[in-house]
């Protein structure tokens, strides 16, 4: 991240494959845990994570490769960004109250999210290099062991005045 740009999020922001149901469904279920307290945010369909993504990565940096969680430490990707997605959920019970979400239908975690629908829709408009959609199973674990296999972290840098 260029050191004179500062992060404009006041909450952390969880970036995800908004192109596979099963990344869908950890963002969903991330921000539920924490009570709302995540902000979620799609790869390829958010202006918010595009825009944000310009001001963290390198310009050469393809940061779709994996998830990323972004708070005021730093952008961490894939099993380092697990352990952040834990911290946070803790950080929202604390911060929030945690709402029987599914009781409530979800809607109010997801609502102020643009997309929100997305999350909620479980369909998946990306074929895996298998030819198979990301939906099933096989690919599920694939996409799993890969994520605990990467990681990858960039911190903020501060300029001092």
């Amino acid at each position: 991240m260029p050191a004179h740009v500062p992060l404009p999020l006041s909450r952390p922001l969880l970036i995800y494959d908004d192109k596979c149901s099963a990344c869908k469904r950890f963002a969903f279920w991330a921000r539920v845990l924490s009570g709302g307290w995540i902000h979620l945010a799609g790869h390829y369909y958010s202006p918010e994570a595009m825009n944000v993504k310009k001001l963290v990565f390198p310009d050469d940096y393809d940061s779709t490769q994996m998830f990323w969680l972004i708070n005021n430490q730093g952008a961490f990707g894939a099993r380092s960004g697990l352990i952040q997605v834990f911290k946070e959920i803790v950080r929202g019970i604390i911060k929030t109250k945690v709402v029987n979400a599914v009781s409530n239908g979800y809607q109010e975690y997801i609502s102020a999210d643009e997309d929100a629908s997305s999350v909620r829709n479980n369909s998946c408009d990306h074929i895996c290099p298998t030819g198979s959609s990301c939906i099933s199973s096989q690919d599920t674990w694939k996409r799993l062991f890969n994520m605990l296999r990467n990681s990858k972290t960039f911190h903020h840098h501060h300029r001092a005045n």
